[in-house]
């Protein structure tokens, strides 16, 4: 159980600015989608390709990042991945054909992917058996950053200036956090840990529950706005101001779940975190305005914001020795479930609807809960 004695230092501060700055942007193609759709007349397919893109990225970076890591160390890792994150951010926005755009978010996401990495296994290291309550506050800042993206999105249209200043701005975060911190130790264990050693079969169980919970939440999050557009008739800027049910829900979720996992186990808030999504899911799917459509984004977003976090937990806690190697693996599956899901969700979208294709995630929480049930027995 994870004692209450959690002591927030600078590295840990910073780490979580730069999470919920990785959040804005991880964010982001998901609901400028609506905007990119008809700016550039793409279909369902071509519209999931930019979420499948990042995801391809931040599945290569899972498995480059603890060679990157013994090759230029932490430091210079963490703060290049955040440099090449921010290139692929002035590619998209400079785009203009889909070609561009998609291959800017595929830069954006092995540079977020190495940065997410980094992030995650800095946070482990640097906090131990408490690393349940780092990594879980770490996403309550990115859960922040989310409802931050919806706001600067909905005044930037208020405003006129469009989507892109929305995106751009952001990049003062990376220079002002980087100048104030870029001597600031961001060290690894020895190397031995980072790289070397079998993952247990156990590990793999658990990293395919992540995926099956990842696979739910970014069905949501790519397509959440597109399906309040269709379903609830509202505009496109209407539907992504809904959204802020969602991510608002997930600012809640977390915030109770950095409490919660200061006294009970992850596997526990997990299961929790599943039923509270089932919930919200079957509040959302059959709704027809937007009234109902935002009861069940914001509880979708309790249980939805706490099943990455705590199966990450669960996940990294298996094999705490070598934390950059089984954050790396994570990112990995975590990132295939961001390729495959949306990418899936939008082909069948094309082929019958985004409401039936919507059905994958009812499936995906399923297996999630039966990956769970095999990871408590495999520990018994």
């Amino acid at each position: 159980m994870v004692q209450a004695d959690f002591r927030r230092d600078r590295l840990t501060w910073v780490a979580y600015v730069m999470l919920g700055w990785f959040a804005y942007l991880q964010a982001a193609p998901g609901l400028v989608i609506v905007h990119l759709r008809d700016e550039l007349d793409l279909s369902y397919s071509t519209g999931g390709l930019h979420i499948a893109a990042f995801a391809a990225g931040s599945l290569l970076a899972g498995v480059i990042s603890a060679q990157l890591e013994r090759r230029l160390g932490r430091r210079t890792l963490f703060w290049s991945a955040a440099a090449l994150m921010g290139v692929g951010v002035i590619g998209l926005t400079a785009g203009r054909i889909a070609a561009v755009t998609i291959g800017s978010v595929l830069v954006m996401g092995l540079g977020g992917g190495l940065l997410l990495v980094a992030i995650q296994a800095t946070l482990a290291d640097h906090h131990g058996e408490r690393r349940a309550v780092a990594l879980t506050e770490a996403n309550v800042a990115a859960s922040v950053a989310y409802v931050v993206l919806i706001g600067v999105l909905s005044l930037t249209a208020a405003v006129g200036v469009g989507w892109r200043v929305a995106l751009l701005a952001s990049l003062v975060v990376l220079a002002l956090v980087w100048w104030g911190n870029r001597r600031l130790a961001i060290d690894a264990p020895p190397l031995s840990q980072v790289v070397h050693g079998r993952l247990p079969a156990v590990f793999w169980i658990s990293a395919a529950m992540l995926f099956c919970a990842t696979s739910a939440e970014w069905c949501i999050t790519a397509w959440g706005a597109t399906f309040v557009e269709d379903a609830a008739g509202v505009s496109s800027d209407s539907a992504i101001a809904l959204m802020a049910g969602y991510f608002g829900g997930v600012v809640v979720g977390r915030t109770a779940g950095s409490r919660l996992a200061r006294r009970h186990d992850p596997e526990r808030l997990f299961a929790v975190a599943l039923v509270v999504t089932a919930v919200g899911f079957g509040i959302l799917w059959p709704s027809t305005g937007p009234v109902q459509a935002l009861v069940g984004l914001s509880v979708l977003g309790l249980g939805l914001g706490n099943l990455f976090p705590m199966g990450l937990s669960v996940t990294v806690g298996l094999v705490p020795e070598r934390a950059v190697l089984a954050s790396g693996r994570a990112v990995g599956a975590t990132s295939f479930a961001v390729l495959l899901a949306p990418l899936t969700v939008g082909t069948l979208a094309d082929a019958t609807s985004l409401t039936a294709a919507f059905g994958l995630v009812p499936v995906a929480l399923a297996l999630a809960a039966a990956g769970l049930l095999l990871v408590r027995r495999a520990q018994t």
